[in-house]
């Protein structure tokens, strides 16, 4: 185990670094998810083979 309290075990992050680069995979995934729904919903509505 790592000397500091403060750090992230395998990682060396601290804890507020962590939450932060957590943060902000969540919003990327989030981002992703909502384009790729729009994508899919526009690619049934336009395309006539679908329907």
């Amino acid at each position: 185990m790592p000397s500091d309290p403060d750090k992230v075990f395998p990682t060396g992050l601290t804890v507020g670094q962590a939450e932060e680069l957590h943060s902000y995979l969540i919003n990327g995934t989030r981002s992703f998810f909502m384009i790729s729904a729009l994508a899919h919903i526009l690619a049934y509505i336009l395309t006539p083979w679908l329907k």
